[in-house]
């Protein structure tokens, strides 16, 4: 019998909040659902490519991790172009714009999400016919969104429902109307969505008439991001730096090692040999909201967490980001110590504060339960 996904287990008090979960984590909810928590006879080198990061000569910049499956999955190039900045903190996520789009990764949620960034490009015009709701149709070649009373169709409407639909370009904020691009000058039929601009482009071939609004140039150029992310860097290790945890230390235990990016592969949770994994594909980062979740091995008196069960309330552990400028240490302090079975995959969940999970199987020899500690930062989400 599978244990209920939503099971909390026991209670971590009031100050950490309820956690979140939404429809967008539907196919994460079914690997945690059927898959255990991480295992010692677990592979010893990453093997999963996916998320991998890749570097863009086209502009400079990195791909990589839970954007660079959601670009693949969403239509890639096409609909968000080349990526136009590195990764950042922006409003508290991690955040980086592509020429058609900006996409957040919600840590507290678990999942991408594409920036608003046609509801700041929509114009400020009342005297624009084609931004005023037009309220139900009859036409039956019509969607009609009651969310913001506009109406879909044509070619537009089959582009949004094969192209990526609600998730990828949000409802749609006006009518189709004529308006000169800020990128030529020249005037074409448009409609804006929440995420985008649809713009019909009658000369080039079928397949190819309906272009996206170079949103995300239009946005950086009156909203520029910090300049570390603005700067092209020259491979694909620099993806997400800054952001990233690239070492732990447990003072109490003498661990002082090397975190890497791991997922998901061949059915299992990946762990190294003789490093901690930061599961990427579920995790949050320090300084911000989410649960951010490392794993290691037990097994043997050299490996990384052999020692993890000597742990105790109230110890310090410290994360290090290494980025563009000096390394950053953040401070934890753990408030839980417990153990688990592999299927109590609900320590994996996100939370909607910053919240530090360590996990390694117990007892010694045997291997059959999980030892969870979580820890909090010193300093609060943002600081």
């Amino acid at each position: 019998m599978t244990r209920r996904f939503f099971f909390q287990g026991p209670t971590l008090g009031p100050a950490l909040g309820p956690i979140l979960a939404s429809a967008s984590w539907l196919a994460m909810t079914l690997i945690l659902t059927v898959t255990p928590l991480p295992v010692h006879a677990a592979t010893t080198e990453l093997t999963n490519t996916s998320g991998a990061p890749l570097f863009l000569k086209e502009t400079g910049h990195t791909l990589a991790y839970n954007f660079r499956t959601f670009w693949e999955k969403n239509g890639g190039l096409a609909i968000f172009g080349f990526p136009i900045t590195e990764v950042f903190l922006g409003n508290g996520v991690p955040t980086q714009y592509f020429e058609r789009a900006r996409l957040e990764w919600h840590a507290d949620k678990a999942l991408v999400e594409g920036g608003l960034l046609g509801r700041w490009a929509l114009p400020d015009d009342p005297n624009q016919p084609a931004l005023q709701p037009v309220g139900s149709t009859d036409n039956p070649d019509l969607l009609f969104f009651p969310q913001t009373g506009h109406t879909l169709g044509g070619g537009f409407k089959n582009f949004w429902l094969n192209r990526g639909g609600l998730t990828v370009f949000g409802y749609p904020l006006s009518e189709e109307f004529q308006e000169k691009s800020p990128q030529d000058g020249q005037s074409y039929t448009v409609q804006y969505f929440e995420r985008a601009r649809f713009e019909y482009h009658p000369d080039l071939p079928p397949e190819y008439q309906v272009e996206l609004g170079q949103l995300g140039r239009q946005f950086l150029a009156k909203n520029p991001p910090p300049e570390t992310a603005l700067t092209p860097v020259k491979e694909a290790t620099m993806a997400w730096a800054g952001l990233l945890p690239t070492r732990v230390q447990v003072p109490r235990i003498k661990v002082d090692a090397d975190i890497t990016e791991g997922g998901f592969a061949f059915n299992s949770w990946e762990v190294p040999r003789y490093s901690a994994v930061h599961y990427w594909p579920v995790s949050g980062y320090p300084g911000g909201k989410g649960n951010i979740i490392l794993a290691a091995h037990a097994s043997f008196r050299d490996y990384l967490f052999f020692d993890l069960p000597k742990i105790a309330l109230d110890d310090e552990i410290i994360l290090t980001v290494a980025g563009p400028n000096l390394p950053l240490e953040r401070h934890y302090k753990v408030i839980q110590i417990l153990t688990v079975k592999p299927q109590d995959t609900w320590v994996m969940l996100p939370s909607d504060i910053e919240l530090l999970t360590l996990i390694t199987c117990v007892p010694y020899g045997v291997y059959s339960d999980r030892l969870i500690v979580r820890a909090v930062p010193l300093k609060p989400a943002g600081s």
